[in-house]
């Protein structure tokens, strides 16, 4: 459900109600039955007294779900992190609270569309903290799970992967900054021993411009990668976690109390979720492919 106060109940309903996704496979909502009354699946309803509250117990109760096994995939409408966070001290958002949960230490933010798919090295941290955390480690780490979840999730054999620099122009060889090559290029350079075919790092300001043929890419920081291709896909892109042991996504928007319960949120990101989750967890006749399904270039 994630917030009751945002638009979350809303793309639900409207989402489960597209013509085409009964056929992809069996749902449950979980949340207010006030709220979601009238979705064409199952209710598992939960009490609660605030916002942040009842956000966290839908939560709570997916994850008893998915490791009940009474479901095989997790869709997440959006929450507020700081209604939350009055409950959980520190909480970052569902990637982080899901990796806690499962003990998962290798995991990752990943945007996708038909058209691109695009993983951080740094989430949700201030922008300040954001160079310090950009380590030979860090970003390597990313590089590896972005080609993992490329071959096994999505289909793609022999992923090339663009790592996108952390500075103006990627440093300018360090006259605009250093991590560029200190950091950054030996974790591409490791990457390559490792077979991967990883390339950059790319000035971000330009990557966008032109299709480069990748079949991933690698940000080092939220809104260097997320600004330019909410833009360019919003209604289609999802945010799915890399790393976990089943599938998550979730809509790419947050909780828009400005327009909830006006009627006029748009379902299209929670609908693409919803989707994805299908296709990546049990691919049913007919269906096409995960997203990006191929050889790679």
């Amino acid at each position: 459900m994630g917030d009751p106060q945002g638009i979350g109940p809303e793309v639900i309903r409207k989402a489960l109600k597209h013509p085409g996704l009964s056929r992809l496979g069996k749902f449950v909502c979980i949340g207010d039955k006030m709220l979601l009354k009238g979705v064409p699946a199952g209710i598992a309803g939960i009490e609660y007294k605030t916002p942040g509250e009842g956000a966290l117990k839908s939560l709570e109760r997916g994850v008893d779900l998915i490791k009940n096994g009474a479901i095989n995939a997790l869709v997440t409408a959006p929450l507020s992190k700081e209604a939350v966070s009055r409950y959980i001290k520190g909480f970052r958002g569902h990637t982080e609270y899901l990796a806690g949960v499962f003990g998962v230490k290798r995991f990752d933010m990943m945007f996708v569309s038909d058209k691109i798919r695009l993983s951080l090295v740094t989430r949700h941290v201030p922008l300040k903290d954001v160079p310090g955390l950009i380590t030979k480690k860090a970003v390597l780490d990313c590089i590896e799970l972005m080609q993992e979840t490329l071959r096994q999730r999505f289909n793609i054999r022999r992923p090339r992967i663009a790592v996108l620099g952390l500075n103006p122009h990627a440093g300018e060889g360090g006259l605009l900054g250093r991590e560029d090559i200190s950091q950054i290029l030996p974790a591409i350079n490791k990457a390559h021993d490792q077979g991967i075919k990883a390339e950059g790092p790319f000035p971000a300001d330009t990557f966008f411009c032109h299709d480069k043929g990748f079949d991933g890419i690698v940000a080092m920081y939220h809104d260097q990668g997320l600004a330019p291709i909410k833009g360019m896909y919003f209604k289609d892109l999802v945010n799915f976690t890399a790393g976990l042991p089943f599938v998550r996504t979730s809509p790419v928007h947050g909780t828009a109390y400005d327009i909830a319960g006006r009627g006029i949120a748009d379902p299209s990101s929670m609908i693409a979720a919803i989707k994805l989750a299908c296709r990546l967890t049990s691919p049913l006749p007919g269906l096409p492919a995960p997203y990006g399904a191929g050889e790679g270039k």
